[in-house]
């Protein structure tokens, strides 16, 4: 899975959306409309791989705040 095309996309989603990833993860329709974009964006269909990488990013302070 490339982890900077992942980042890209969240921030992307996290744009259109105005949704924090806390906010994403308990929405049932931004999670599958996130899900949806990154299976597309990034070479991985595994969502909870997806899903986790993507919290471990923010996690890390690999998310830019913009």
């Amino acid at each position: 899975m490339n982890i900077e095309l992942l980042g890209n996309t969240w921030l992307r989603f996290k744009q259109i959306h105005s949704c924090s990833i806390d906010r994403m993860l308990c929405s049932p329709k931004l999670r599958g409309d996130f899900i949806a974009l990154a299976k597309k964006s990034v070479d991985c269909t595994d969502e909870e791989q997806l899903l986790w990488t993507l919290v471990s990013l923010r996690k890390n302070k690999k998310l830019s705040r913009n």
